[in-house]
């Protein structure tokens, strides 16, 4: 494929977009941005990402209502034993499953089906067609199950004719990216499943959790070894409280009392959306907290500074 010259605007929005992806974790708000600021910069009217998690299928979408969500959670039939997402829509089924075969690239709609099919699917008529992707363009990376989708979408052909082929340049740069960011969610999804069937196949008291008992915290882990003595009970082994590592990091690094809430809140494993609903205060605030906490500390990623404050509880006192 020939590949059009950029302008300077466009080839630094594109880094920036690559480097978000290289850095993505699984924050369904974190997409929608990526997915957003991609579309903006090939002029799509609307977009949408699809892709797996564990078996659970996640979608978000830019600027196109309700329509698509729906459909597809409400079409959706679960995943063959190939790892073929299936789809209860037989025309949607068929792109889905030509789509996956084909593998990994960007393509216009047209290398799935005709247009004529397209137009007569139900998918295209109670879905992409209302929600403003009349035309589609995208990118996908097929996964061990599933694959993950940056869709594209433009009202009219027109529009695609104009935007296309700067659509297929910015998309071809950024799937190097795109696909190295969910090829890495999806090995850690996969490990997750190895533990946990590992975990049920062993003969160990081993319990790995989402949530410490009479807590609502997440994303904790335990482990119960059985003493040698039968009537000593168990040890239980867990991670450091987030607010006792939080404190640590305000301590070594001079993080203000709002910075230090915001470094608890990331420990947690929150959000940016649910940091701001615990914090009661606004998203972008919410944003700009985190941002302060990881440039004080000098994390880049929140899995970084998880890794500090772990690092630094054996030379602080509690």
């Amino acid at each position: 494929m020939q590949i059009m010259e950029i302008d300077l605007h466009t080839a630094l929005k594109v880094a920036d977009i690559q480097k978000r992806l290289l850095e993505l974790e699984l924050q369904p708000e974190v997409v929608e941005g990526i997915l957003q600021d991609t579309a903006s910069l090939v002029e799509a009217d609307a977009a949408m990402a699809a892709w797996l998690n564990e078996g659970t299928p996640l979608l978000t979408t830019w600027n196109t209502g309700p329509q698509i969500e729906e459909y597809f959670y409400r079409t959706f039939a679960g995943v063959d034993r190939d790892g073929n997402i299936r789809s209860t829509d037989p025309d949607l089924d068929n792109i889905n499953l030509t789509r996956r075969q084909i593998g990994s690239g960007v393509y216009r709609e047209s290398a799935f089906a005709s247009r004529e099919i397209i137009e007569h699917a139900a998918f295209h008529r109670e879905a992409f067609y209302p929600a403003g992707m009349n035309y589609v363009v995208g990118m996908t990376k097929r996964l061990a199950v599933g694959e993950a989708v940056f869709a594209m979408g433009y009202c009219s052909d027109k529009a695609l004719a104009i935007t296309g082929e700067k659509t297929e340049t910015v998309l071809n740069l950024l799937l190097p990216a795109f696909a190295s960011a969910f090829a890495s969610l999806d090995h850690q999804a996969r490990t997750q499943e190895r533990l946990q069937h590992a975990i049920a196949e062993s003969d160990m008291d081993i319990r790995l959790t989402d949530n410490e008992p009479g807590s609502s915290e997440v994303g904790r882990a335990f482990l119960n070894l059985p003493l040698p003595d039968p009537d000593a009970g168990y040890i239980s082994i867990s991670p450091p409280d987030a607010a006792i590592l939080a404190k640590r990091l305000a301590n070594t690094f001079g993080l203000t009392k709002r910075q230090e809430v915001m470094a608890r809140c990331l420990l947690d494993g929150l959000s940016t959306k649910e940091a701001a609903a615990r914090m009661k205060i606004s998203v972008n605030t919410a944003r700009r907290h985190c941002e302060a906490v990881l440039a004080r500390t000098g994390s880049r990623r929140r899995s970084a500074l998880n890794r500090l404050a772990r690092s630094i509880t054996s030379s602080l006192p509690k």
